[in-house]
């Protein structure tokens, strides 16, 4: 029966493609029979209760291969109908070129871009073993499993996220590599002389070497990788791309192109398939019902586990209680206070620290500079408790763990760098961003206000280029209440990621209040006045207030924008409202282009266009004009 439905899957998947006339068979023919043996006889899921908070997850890293996991979650009764199996690569269906997380039909993460899914797969186990220690191994005790290939592997940052993995000794990761030896270019053993066996294997990771197509040495290597507890295991599955399609199989033809008519045929004579490839008997749908039933049958008892516990043990009570209640709004105020805002901003954190327990996080070896660290232990291998992660230096695997943390139920991770670092984490921020999953990304030293360390470490363009992606909500705070707010504002539980951008130097207290609900819509008027407004962000509202109190003759509307892309919500009239006066003035240590799209118009934008210098703070406000003396007579200039 294992052959018969394996041919339903290579059968349904090639079709799909081909009706398409656009995606990628090869890898779903290849792999057909790895994901059967999963889906049969381990995956604990359960269609019912697709988002069962102990249910493994499954990541198809490879996400090119999307109709391996389409057809699966369609035989195994997910709420994939064979119409939707048709409606493969259309507008608005559910099954995309490449996977996009829905819980309700069994897809765990979105992927695509290769090596995120690995990555995104160690957060979910990071989430797995915190949450076990901090509820108990009756409540949480699940697995990640996943596929992953050569291009995969290619990815730093499935190295990065390996590393990490066989540091924390991850044991609940089970992936199998695609080991098939060709990418879309042809053979991968022309790009890559890596052993792969040997390079996990010093990574701290199990390796096992099976034929993919085995279903017996499926089985027993995931039942072996299971009694490996202190390590994560990679299967390495040696499989043919394409397999079964007689004049394309086992070449770069067969990865990422439908296989066309007369080899669809010749597919389909050699699979001994006759009828209608989109019509599968009802044996095949009938295979994966035992497993479902087991499955619904665990989810039944650990629910009454579960409700038996929170009645009885009140630890656990408790801990359950802070992990989902995330109320983050009985916290000391820091109002008044004059510091940098990331020294700030780590006050906050730690409050927040203490009245949850859903926020665990880290930076890439820079949490003496960045401040966004929770006075708790250090998560390791002996403490899957600790809420401090230690990401080395990582950015690019941090970003996506912090995802997999987000991702897996009522946690919050949050990751911290350098402003300027950010460009190793823009895949992590993007695909944040088009999963709706509140993930917080920290970053300080957000201006060439951090003097001399240089050109190479002083953000210019990031800020606009963050606030570029959808979706995304990029927060600049100036003064103490506006740090309160934004990291409210960023720990909320609202669907879609957030950006901290936090200064290094200290920020004059700027004596001005903002109720939490005004500064949400992300820009108002802090100190009005009649002859022409500026507009600022962070540390440069500042400036403005300067300018204001050196220009008495002038009456200076004052604009804060902490959230300046939030702005885009407004109406034509709300805009004008908010700026008033005909001249419009901008101050921002970033570029200037896009401060017009936000604002309507502009008379001038006080900005940075070209890299820093490495020098002292004063020296560079002369360098570049940011002083309140040489914005000023710019103004008077424009005004006369």
């Amino acid at each position: 029966m294992f052959d018969k439905v394996t041919k339903s899957i290579r059968v349904l998947s090639a079709a799909a493609v081909e009706k398409a006339n656009s995606g990628h068979p090869g890898m779903p023919l290849g792999m057909a029979d790895v994901g059967v043996a999963l889906y049969k006889n381990f995956l604990k899921v359960s269609n019912e209760k697709p988002d069962w908070i102990n249910r493994d997850r499954f990541v198809l890293s490879a996400g090119h291969g999307s109709m391996l996991l389409y057809s699966l979650l369609h035989f195994n009764s997910f709420d994939l109908s064979i119409d939707d199996i048709k409606n493969f690569r259309q507008l608005n269906s559910k099954t995309p070129g490449h996977p996009e997380v829905d819980n309700s039909i069994g897809i765990d993460t979105t992927t695509g871009p290769l090596g995120q899914g690995f990555a995104t797969g160690v957060g979910f186990a990071v989430a797995e073993r915190y949450l076990s220690a901090l509820l108990g191994e009756d409540i949480i005790d699940h697995y990640t499993f996943g596929i992953v290939s050569d291009g995969d592997l290619m990815e730093g940052v499935s190295f990065e996220a390996a590393e990490l993995a066989g540091v924390w000794k991850l044991g609940k990761i089970i992936y199998f590599f695609d080991s098939n030896n060709i990418s879309i270019d042809g053979p991968v053993d022309k790009v890559s002389v890596t052993n792969q066996k040997d390079k996990f294997e010093s990574l701290g990771w199990h390796v096992i070497e099976i034929d993919g197509h085995n279903e017996k040495e499926i089985i027993n290597s995931v039942k072996k990788a299971k009694k490996i507890e202190d390590k994560p295991s990679l299967i390495i599955a040696k499989t043919t791309i394409g397999k079964f399609a007689p004049n394309k199989e086992n070449t770069s033809g067969v990865h990422g192109s439908p296989l066309g008519n007369e080899e669809m045929k010749n597919f389909l004579e050699n699979l001994d398939w006759n009828g209608d490839p989109f019509l599968h008997s009802d044996d095949v749908y009938e295979y994966f019902n035992e497993k479902r039933e087991a499955d619904t049958q665990e989810l039944k008892k650990w629910e009454e586990n579960f409700n038996k516990k929170y009645d009885e043990d009140q630890n656990f009570k408790d801990n359950w209680d802070l992990l989902i209640s995330n109320d983050l709004s009985d916290i000391q105020s820091i109002i008044g206070e004059k510091h940098a805002s990331r020294i700030l901003g780590s006050k906050i954190l730690e409050q927040f620290s203490e009245s949850t327990n859903s926020i665990l996080g880290g930076s890439a070896d820079l949490a003496a500079s960045t401040k966004q660290i929770i006075d708790k232990d250090s998560f390791s291998s002996k403490n899957y408790q600790g809420r401090n992660l230690e990401f080395g230096i990582r950015e690019h695997a941090m970003g996506a763990i912090t995802n997999g943390i987000t991702l897996h139920s009522n946690l919050i991770g949050y990751a911290s760098t350098f402003l300027v670092f950010s460009d190793y984490m823009r895949p992590s921020i993007r695909l944040a961003s088009l999963m709706n999953v509140n993930s917080v990304f920290i970053f300080t030293h957000d201006s060439i206000y951090l003097g001399e360390d240089g050109p190479t470490h002083q953000p210019i363009e990031q800020l606009m280029s963050l606030r570029l992606i959808p979706n995304v909500d990029v927060i600049r705070p100036s003064n103490s209440i506006e740090i309160e707010h934004s990291y409210k504002y960023a720990f909320s539980n609202s669907k879609n990621p957030k950006v901290l951008s936090l200064t290094r130097q200290d920020l004059d207290y700027l004596d001005f209040n903002i109720s939490y609900e005004d500064f949400s819509k992300g820009g108002y008027v802090v100190s009005d006045g009649d002859d022409f407004t500026i507009v600022a962000s962070g540390s440069e509202l500042e400036i403005a207030f300067k300018i204001k109190a050196a220009l008495l003759e002038y009456s200076v509307r004052i604009v804060s924008v902490p959230i300046l892309n939030k702005l885009s919500n407004m109406g034509n009239q709300e805009i004008n409202d908010l700026l008033k006066n005909k001249h419009v003035f901008s101050i921002e240590l970033g570029r200037s282009i896009g401060w017009e799209n936000y604002l309507g118009r502009l008379t001038k934008a006080f900005s940075i266009d070209s890299f820093g210098e490495s020098a002292p703070i004063e020296d560079l406000e002369g360098k570049f004009g940011f002083n309140v003396s040489s914005i000023t007579k710019e103004i008077i200039k424009h005004l006369n």
